[in-house]
C-alpha cells in the first residue's frame, strides 16, 4: 500500500495523484499543492512515495541503476523500463480505486500525473485504468513506448494527456519529449504539450500554470 503527504478538503470531488521522480520523495511535489489546489477548489491531492526505498535516501518505482542519458530514447533499454514500471503501475491503479472507494468518486474525476520516471507510472496508469479516467499529465516524464513490453491492445483509455519539458534538460532529454509525443500520437491520442526554454530537469513556473489550467479543464473546473 502507498501512503505519503496528502491534502484533502473538506469536501472532495476530484483528486489528483503525484507521482514523483527518482531519489524523491512524496514531498517534492507536495510543494506545489499550495499553487495547484488554489484553483481547484474540492480537490484532494495525494503525493505517494513510490514503494523501494533507496540506500542513499529517497525512493524509486522502478530500477535506473543502468541509466544513461542516451538509453532514454534506446528502444532496447525502453523495452526494459516498460516491463519494470508495471509493478509501480499496479500499486498507483490500486491506489486510485482505493480512493474511488473510500471518497466515493468515479474514475473521471480522478488525475494521475508524474515527474520523470513517476510521469512515466503515471502515463502507464492511465491508459490501462480499467475505467475512464480524467487526464493523465507527463512532466519531464521518460516516455512510453508501445512495443512488445507495452503493446497497444494492451491501452484500455484515452485520456487527455499533458507533456511537459525542459529544452535543456540533460537527464531526460528532449528528444524523448518527441518520442513520449509520437508514441502517444500512435495510439490516437493527441497530447497538449509545452516546451519550457532553458529549463533543464525540473518543474518551471510556465510548466506548473499549464498543469494547473490543464487539470480545471479536464475536471471541468471554471477559472
Amino acid at each position: 500500500m502507498l501512503s505519503g503527504p496528502s491534502f484533502i478538503p473538506n469536501t472532495v470531488n476530484n483528486a489528483i495523484i503525484l507521482c514523483h521522480g527518482y531519489g524523491a520523495s512524496g514531498d517534492d511535489l507536495a510543494d506545489l499543492v499550495p499553487s495547484l489546489s488554489a484553483a481547484l477548489p474540492n480537490t484532494a491531492f495525494f503525493c505517494p512515495n513510490a514503494p523501494y526505498e533507496l540506500p542513499f535516501g529517497g525512493y524509486e518505482w522502478f530500477s535506473l541503476n543502468d541509466y544513461q542519458p542516451d538509453a532514454m530514447v534506446g528502444i532496447d533499454y525502453l523495452t526494459v523500463l516498460m516491463d519494470r514500471a508495471k509493478p509501480a503501475t499496479a500499486l498507483v491503479r490500486d491506489f486510485c480505486s482505493d480512493i474511488m472507494r473510500r471518497d466515493g468518486i468515479s474514475s473521471d474525476r480522478i488525475l494521475v500525473g508524474g515527474f520523470s520516471q513517476g510521469g512515466l507510472v503515471a502515463l502507464q496508469t492511465a491508459l490501462t485504468f480499467p475505467s475512464p479516467i480524467a487526464g493523465a499529465i507527463g512532466m519531464s516524464a521518460v516516455p512510453v513506448l508501445f512495443g512488445k513490453s507495452f503493446p497497444p491492445e494492451s491501452v484500455k483509455q484515452k485520456p487527455p494527456v499533458l507533456l511537459t519539458h525542459g529544452s535543456a534538460d540533460p537527464v531526460v532529454p528532449p528528444v524523448a519529449f518527441e518520442l513520449n509525443k509520437a508514441q502517444l500520437q500512435s495510439v490516437g491520442i493527441s497530447p497538449t504539450t509545452l516546451v519550457s526554454t532553458g529549463l533543464g530537469h525540473g518543474i518551471d513556473n510556465p510548466c506548473l500554470h499549464q498543469v494547473q489550467v490543464f487539470a480545471a479543464d479536464c475536471l471541468k473546473i471554471s477559472q
